[in-house]
């Protein structure tokens, strides 16, 4: 029994899914971050349409960040 490991490509896979977890943690990370920022100045009777607005953007971002790697995973959208 022979066994041979595509170095390269296990490379390539380690690299993309290292890559997606900061972009998906940076995006879910500051889209909360305007949300509570949104939040906390409608508190204080400010404008919160642009945080608010931005955070959701960001949110949405993260969401189909999810969805396409779903899409990669199931074989059955392919």
């Amino acid at each position: 029994m022979n066994i041979h490991v595509d170095w390269t490509s296990l490379l390539v896979v380690a690299v993309v899914s290292i890559v997606s977890t900061v972009i998906f943690t940076a995006l879910l990370s500051g889209g909360i971050r305007y949300v509570s920022l949104a939040a906390v100045r409608a508190n204080q009777r400010q404008s919160s349409v642009v945080p608010r607005l931005a955070g959701l953007s960001l949110l949405g971002l993260a969401g189909l960040l999810v969805l396409f790697g779903i899409y990669l995973i199931v074989p059955f959208f392919h």
